[in-house]
């Protein structure tokens, strides 16, 4: 029997070094491309179309291999009234915050992406989300001020919102509704935290829609959020 051939075996360890190194960087890769996806979700009814809108966002996400974290607030109880207390230790955030609010920061903090879903009530996010908002996006975690201005401290992350509005475009469009509410989220909330709203999108006179054509709409959800990511 011949010897195995010294140079053929150092090949083949070669090779199957190679191998192993292009496996190792491909599962790296796809590990840093999946995102941190938050989703919060403020609709009192579980069997409204917001909640078909978050399960379709969800598993879609799931899908392309990304992690997610839903925050359904009515479902949680979350309490959105800011009390006396937090609103006299609002500036310094002296003190130990609630244990809720501490929660939610963490989850905003786990995330590098945020997909807000509500519908429009008075051409404002429910009392529920603005009561998130007020009580979660605070001095010294979201934003800094002082006297040489205004810094955002949730830099790097980016926020989506999927807005579901009773009125049809033609009134939302003629009277340019969407956009004052685009600036006032992208501008005067998201923004005053350093953070890039990526999409606002408005899903219009959802109210009207009959059944099936619910189910196109939700179907144009789903290729609308694999396009984001």
């Amino acid at each position: 029997m011949k010897p195995f051939p010294k140079s053929l075996f150092f090949l083949k360890v070669l090779f199957l070094f190679y191998l192993s190194h292009i496996f190792l960087v491909q599962s790296l890769s796809a590990e840093i491309k999946k995102e941190h996806v938050l989703i919060i979700l403020a609709h009192p009814n579980p069997d409204s179309f917001n909640h078909a809108i978050s399960k379709t966002v969800e598993e879609r996400l799931l899908q392309k291999g990304h992690l997610v974290h839903v925050r359904d607030l009515y479902m949680m109880g979350f309490d959105p009234i800011l009390s006396l207390e937090e609103w006299k230790r609002y500036d310094s955030q002296a003190g130990e915050s609630s244990q809720d609010v501490i929660t939610e920061q963490a989850e905003i903090q786990w995330a590098n992406h945020l997909i807000l879903i509500y519908p429009t009530w008075w051409w404002s996010p429910p009392a529920m989300m603005k009561g998130y908002l007020d009580r979660v996006f605070t001095p010294v975690f979201a934003f800094e001020a002082d006297i040489e201005g205004i810094r955002g401290k949730l830099q790097n992350k980016k926020v989506s919102i999927i807005q579901t509005t009773g009125a049809d475009e033609t009134f939302i469009k003629e009277n340019g509704m969407d956009e004052s509410v685009r600036k006032l989220m992208g501008l005067g909330i998201f923004g005053f935290c350093g953070m890039q709203v990526a999409n606002h999108e408005f899903l219009m006179g959802i109210s009207a829609k009959s059944y099936d054509e619910l189910k196109v709409v939700l179907e144009e959800v789903d290729s609308m959020v694999s396009g984001w990511f």
